[in-house]
């Protein structure tokens, strides 16, 4: 009798596990892109609660178990705490390029040297004596400086260090340009310093393009200098020779009798790199000056309505709008609405909430409307800038230098505050962005211009964009085309932007050498999932990767990606940084502020986790420290919140 209850238990067992792995089977058989295993989900554990800290559990970050044992590594971070189940995954060290050269009157050459992890890639001693050039793997890059320099007749070995182009103006009054490049330095005499990095980010951008092109900008202002010297090259000239239009006295001499629009004009394209005064956001560009304003700084709504007309017929782009009032013409509403241009327009300058107290042409809802507040260099509002949320973007406007009229006795350079000057900040930032896309609409390039402006604590609440403007941001987003860098081992990767339709799904990793792993994606409250070919992929998520070698994953963008949000729940999330240059974690959690605890990022370099960035941390664990782009980082909320890119 025993016997026959001890069979029958163990034919139920057998049928028990028989259907458990059946059952598990069928979990993991979603369809996977071809050559991916589909039961990787399995390869990494689920958040859970870990060891206990000021009364709450600490979840478990989620990770590789290749090689993993059961010991649980409990790694402190000051007052928060996580754990990490597995012990970190071994990968050779990247490969790294070491220059040599050698002493030839003592060594005849270093061809035969043999040191392991050490290879002879090229002689470069037809072009410097001596000169050799090693790759390495399996060493670190000092590991191999330390060996090869210890050799006989070695007179030193470096990096073999990465360059790249640096497009800086020789224009000598550039220092004092802080909405150009803010270092932190003091810009104007008697005047504190600047706050780094409280700039547009021009001199990156830059490097991409210094020049607008075909594109014209009209200023429609009090005229330009069209002879200073730092102007008249980039002058537009129309068929007769004219550089513009007067209309208040029906003529085509638009010289300047006030000096507002003749620093307009120097701020959106002053000529770069020619050794004179400052720079223009455009080096080179097309300045076509409309003079509708007289020389007390007032106009007409007419003869703005007619520059409007003039710049229009005369193929303007771009018209630079620093004017304003609190009457709203309907004359003017539809002449904006009419023009094919976009116009720049200035919020004003009474310390108003636009939303509440309306200043025009800024506050009209016209899609080929920007309106523009002002920033300091401390990258806080100019205190009398107006403000709201129907106002678009916010961009340097304190103490901006710039050219000035050409009178005898008289400097040809001067400072100016307000939102006129923001506005030509970014009527000369869109000239660019047009410059490398001209099919862009005018909607499309306010868009890219919000998305990709910095966060700023100070302005959020007080303009669309929740910050200031980022040229080097924005240019970067019109590169149609990308690639996610890859190293052998696991990848936490992110794509930093959306994806152009038919190249948005995980097909995107196909061509990956997997060794049999499939992409995963961790969904709050369910766990691992592992992505089919058609699945979509998103931005500002992470997602896991495994190569068999470096490799990278092309990426081909969408042309306007627009506002995108991202739901962070409590607990665990994943998240990616929605841009393509890297940012502080403070700026770019800033939304999530109050809820935010740390963000933990994956070193596939080393293949292990990195310290933790915490909110309010210091030293190894500040939130002053970069997240970057195609990376996946682990971000752990006490809270529900929401994230925009």
């Amino acid at each position: 009798m025993i016997q026959a209850v001890n069979d029958m238990t163990r034919h139920i067992g057998w049928v028990f596990v028989t259907c458990f792995i059946l059952l598990i089977w069928c979990n993991a058989s979603a369809e996977p892109i071809s050559g991916w295993h589909p039961s990787a989900r399995d390869y990494f554990t689920v958040p859970g609660s870990g060891q206990v800290e000021n009364g709450g559990a600490v979840p478990i970050i989620p990770m590789p178990v290749e090689n993993r044992t059961t010991q649980r590594e409990n790694i402190s971070a000051s007052s928060v705490g996580y754990a990490s189940e597995g012990v970190n995954i071994s990968a050779p060290a990247r490969e790294a390029r070491i220059l040599v050269r050698y002493n030839t009157s003592e060594v005849s050459a270093l061809a035969d040297v043999e040191i392991e992890g050490v290879a002879l890639t090229e002689d470069l001693s037809s072009s410097l004596s001596g000169l050799v050039l090693y790759s390495t793997r399996g060493k670190s890059e000092e590991e191999a400086i330390t060996a090869l320099s210890a050799l006989p007749g070695v007179l030193y070995a470096e990096p073999d260090y990465i360059v790249s182009i640096d497009r800086t103006p020789d224009d000598p009054e550039l220092w004092r340009q802080w909405g150009i490049a803010n270092t932190g330095q003091v810009y104007r005499e008697n005047t504190p310093a600047g706050k780094a990095g409280a700039d547009g980010n021009v001199l990156n951008a830059w490097n991409m393009t210094t020049s607008s092109g075909d594109v014209i900008v009209a200023v429609l202002d009090t005229g330009i200098d069209y002879n200073h010297p730092d102007l008249k090259s980039n002058m537009w000239t129309g068929s007769s020779g004219e550089h513009g239009f007067n209309v208040i006295t029906q003529t085509q001499d638009p010289m300047d009798d006030n000096g507002h629009g003749t620093h307009c004009a120097g701020i959106i394209g002053a000529v770069g790199n020619n050794g004179v005064g400052g720079s223009g956001i455009a080096w080179q560009t097309k300045l076509m000056a409309i003079k509708a304003i007289g020389a007390d700084g007032k106009a007409y709504t007419s003869d703005i309505i007619k520059g409007i007309e003039y710049a229009t017929k005369a193929g303007a782009d771009i018209i630079s709008c620093s004017f304003g009032g609190s009457d709203s013409s309907q004359g003017l509403y539809d002449a904006i609405a009419e023009s094919p241009a976009l116009f720049v327009c200035a919020a004003g300058n009474q310390g108003k909430n636009n939303d509440q107290t309306p200043h025009y042409p800024s506050s009209f809802q016209l899609p080929n409307i920007i309106g523009v507040a002002a920033t300091t260099s401390s990258d806080t509002l100019v205190s009398t800038s107006n403000y709201g949320t129907t106002v678009h973007l916010a961009a340097p406007g304190e103490d901006l230098y710039s050219t000035a009229l050409s009178v005898p006795g008289g400097g040809q350079y001067r400072y100016m505050t307000g939102t006129s000057q923001a506005t030509a900040f970014v009527a000369g930032m869109a000239s660019l962005v047009k410059s490398l896309d001209s099919s862009l609409s005018n909607e499309e390039i306010r868009s890219l211009m919000i998305s990709h402006s910095d966060a700023v604590p100070a302005l959020q609440g007080k303009v669309a964009a929740q910050g200031r403007v980022n040229l080097a941001a924005t240019l970067e987003s019109l590169s149609g085309e990308d690639a996610i860098p890859l190293h052998q081992g696991w990848n936490f990767v992110s794509v930093p932007r959306p994806l152009a339709p038919g190249k948005d799904t995980a097909q995107i990793f196909g061509q990956v050498s997997s060794g049999g792993h499939s992409v995963l994606e961790y969904l709050h409250g369910t766990g691992w999932k592992t992505l089919k070919a058609s699945d979509p992929i998103s931005i500002m998520t992470g997602y896991w990767v495994y190569s068999t070698k470096d490799d990278s994953v092309p990426l081909q963008y969408a042309p306007s990606p627009g506002i995108i949000r991202k739901q962070i729940q409590s607990g665990w999330n994943t998240w990616s940084l929605p841009l393509k240059e890297a940012e502080k974690a403070k700026t770019a959690l800033s939304p999530i502020q109050s809820i935010w605890k740390y963000v933990v990022g994956y070193d596939a370099t080393l293949q292990q986790y990195e310290s933790p960035i915490l909110n309010g941390g210091s030293g190894d664990q500040s939130d002053e420290r970069l997240v970057k782009p195609h990376e996946g980082y682990w971000l752990y909320s006490a809270g529900e919140g929401e994230i925009t890119g």
